[in-house]
């Protein structure tokens, strides 16, 4: 994302104004104890703390016109006045409130502060501001330094449930993503061992690390958010995947839920997705039936997949394809509504989009994204395309796949399979996984 489509979260602009409101206060606090203790008495305000000390012991009357004094005495000699009978109507008093205290501030005998005391006071003071100053900007940037860097999108066909999340700047990307990558969470810095940022999805992203107890190099999957959707998606992704042991599905060693959730899986360095399409007509047989057989598997143990694409099949280094990313299974036989709706959009079956109209997603939505695939990996394109995902649905529900000439060996054949999986109706696909192994497993006999 680029800088110019940046905008500033409400939420900093709230809190760099409460962090001006809280330096405005104390400088008014620091303003009232720091004035009034630097007043330093003039020889004015002496004279008059002078005369009044002197004057403490006797009392005077002056001639009010004149202003010379009349009668004088000792304190101790009481001195009668009588008042007279003519009244003075008191004036009204017009003088504002700012005046008032003026004229009372500059009449009050002044205190004198020595300027050791001064200077400690205004030292301590700015010391508090200072301290202030650097504890509102260290909440404010993070620990880390993680605020304003450059946002990262998502990489490949990302599955689409509710908003895709955007991950956060950071640090450890592996080669061939682009800078920056995310940060590892701190609380799994001791388990896991020099952890790299390899990839990401809609709800997940990956890291490559070392097992801190076995030196094993693993996988390990981390939410990118924390709230309803993603512990849905998160939940189901442990529950579905981790009774499935199969050579073509990629094994978990570990997960929990604390101190972050985390799943711990095996590592494949590559996956269908960076492979250079189209595939040899053998290869592509030889990638497809792997990705069945593991599909069949999990058929037999009650789960279906529902989002195979090319970034869910990983390879080994020996190039074995394997299924990842089980967030969106389901147990079959589970007529229940599901709370969480997602698929990618361009492998997306029609009983996917328009279940009213197709029926639920099942095995037979796994079948469907099979024929995408084995599609995909003979033509090196998808079979259906649109300008917007409105008229990639539309393509999707009512057009036949166009399927153009590889000249392969055995195109006919596996014309015939892609055309069978991509049937609009369930009902119109292969019964079963199994008989669609069985069909590729005889051109593969023949090659």
């Amino acid at each position: 994302m680029g800088k110019d489509n940046q905008r500033i979260p409400a939420s900093c602009i709230q809190r760099s104004a409460v962090q001006v409101i809280i330096v405005l206060l104390y400088l008014s606090v620091l303003t009232l104890m720091v004035v009034p203790a630097a007043a330093i008495t003039s020889p004015e305000n002496v004279g008059r703390v002078k005369d009044a000390a002197g004057s403490a012991g006797s009392v005077s009357i002056r001639d009010p016109g004149t202003g010379t004094p009349q009668v004088s005495a000792a304190s101790d000699s009481p001195i009668k006045v009588r008042p007279s009978l003519t009244l003075t109507p008191a004036r009204q008093n017009r003088t504002s409130l700012l005046q008032a205290i003026a004229k009372s501030a500059a009449e009050r005998p002044k205190v004198t502060v020595p300027a050791f005391w001064f200077i400690l006071i205004v030292a301590i003071a700015f010391i508090g501001l200072g301290a202030i100053l650097y504890i509102l900007l260290r909440s404010g940037t993070g620990l880390n330094g993680e605020r304003g860097k450059n946002e990262k999108e998502p990489l490949g066909h990302t599955t689409v449930i509710g908003t895709p999340p955007v991950a956060e700047a950071g640090v450890g990307t592996a080669p061939g993503y682009p800078e920056p990558a995310v940060p590892f969470p701190q609380s799994l810095e001791k388990r896991f061992l020099n952890p790299v940022f390899i990839g990401e999805g809609g709800l997940a992203r990956v890291f490559r690390a070392q097992n801190a107890k076995t030196q094993q190099t693993v996988a390990v999957k981390i939410p990118v958010r924390f709230d309803e959707i993603t512990g849905t998606h998160f939940t189901r992704d442990i529950v579905f995947w981790q009774g499935l042991e199969h050579e073509n599905i990629i094994r978990i060693y570990s997960s929990n839920i604390l101190p972050v959730p985390f799943i711990e899986m095996e590592y494949a360095p590559s996956s269908l997705a960076a492979l250079p399409l189209p595939l040899p007509e053998e290869k592509a047989i030889g990638m497809i039936l792997g990705i069945a057989r593991g599909l069949a598997y999990a058929h037999s143990k009650g789960i279906v997949h529902r989002d195979i694409k090319p970034e869910n099949i990983l390879l080994a280094s020996d190039g074995t394809p394997k299924i990842t990313d089980w967030g969106l299974g389901k147990a079959i036989g589970d007529t229940r509504q599901s709370s969480m709706i997602g698929f990618s959009p361009a492998y997306a079956a029609p009983e996917q989009i328009e279940p009213h109209r197709y029926g639920r997603p099942g095995p037979a939505t796994d079948i469907y994204q099979l024929g995408m695939l084995l599609y995909e990996m003979l033509t090196g394109s998808v079979a259906f395309a649109g300008e917007g995902l409105h008229d990639l649905n539309l393509a999707i529900l009512n057009d036949p796949p166009s399927l153009p000439s590889w000249q392969g060996t055995h195109e006919k054949e596996l014309r015939a399979i892609i055309m069978k999986c991509l049937a609009k109706r369930p009902e119109e696909r292969y019964d079963s996984v199994a008989d669609l192994i069985r069909d590729l497993e005889s051109l593969d006999r023949s090659s």
